[in-house]
């Protein structure tokens, strides 16, 4: 399996697809009546993982013009800056989503495309998710939403945003497949369907996360180490 986690995957997956777009899963149409809902047209988004996908021109386009896009792909972001001349309000910018350069308390969405899904593809998946979560509920503004779109079913998600260091309620939603797009079998259909978490960051949450981290990272470094790991399997 590649790994997705991986800077150097990226850089030579959008070297090779230059002039191509990739939306991830579901597009901006599918979502922006959901996204309506959540916020207005001035709100701050922060889209991470962006690629090459149209749905950040799309949101833009739509009349949300605050549109901060991140990517640990270099050669992405200068692709989709060159794209997007036109669009001057719209920033592109390198940036680990486990390593937020941004404020507290600052954006009012955060929308995630199946990142979170290949950073579970790669090593360290756990502790890895986890310091992306932690960094996201600290760049939302209380009452801000954190909108994750995954193939993950919720018994393989929902673990990871009801860690300890966090403090948000969680609501799931179940995206079907169209049946204009879709016409295949059962099986194909349920491949297709897709999962929404919707992240709502409550009071207090910074402070959650103040005292509980060092004991959540401590034990998730321990799991991931080569120890931890051996102790795992012989435990199975």
């Amino acid at each position: 399996m590649p790994d997705y986690g991986s800077v150097e995957y990226w850089n030579t997956r959008y070297r090779e697809k230059e002039g191509s777009l990739f939306d991830w899963l579901e597009n901006y149409e599918s979502l922006a009546p959901f996204i309506s809902q959540l916020v207005d047209k001035d709100a701050r988004v922060l889209v991470i993982g962006c690629g090459n996908a149209q749905f950040s021109e799309d949101m833009y386009d739509d009349g949300y013009q605050t549109i901060l896009n991140i990517d640990i792909s270099p050669v992405v972001i200068e692709q989709m800056k060159a794209r997007n001349t036109k669009r001057d309000k719209m920033l592109w910018q390198v940036m680990d989503v486990r390593d937020l350069d941004y404020p507290s308390n600052f954006f009012d969405v955060v929308i995630d495309k199946s990142t979170m899904d290949s950073i579970l593809c790669g090593e360290m998946a756990f502790i890895n998710v986890a310091r992306m979560t932690k960094e996201i509920q600290r760049v939302l503004r209380i009452g801000g939403y954190y909108l994750i779109i995954s193939y993950g079913h919720p018994e393989n998600r929902v673990l990871h945003l009801e860690m300890p260091h966090l403090k948000w309620s969680i609501h799931q939603l179940k995206l079907e497949p169209s049946s204009e797009l879709f016409t295949q079998d059962a099986l194909d259909a349920e491949e297709q369907r897709h999962f929404c978490y919707l992240c709502q960051k409550e009071p207090g949450a910074d402070e959650v996360c103040a005292k509980a981290w060092y004991i959540v990272e401590s034990q998730l470094l321990e799991e991931d180490s080569p120890e931890g790991t051996a102790n795992a399997e012989l435990e199975t």
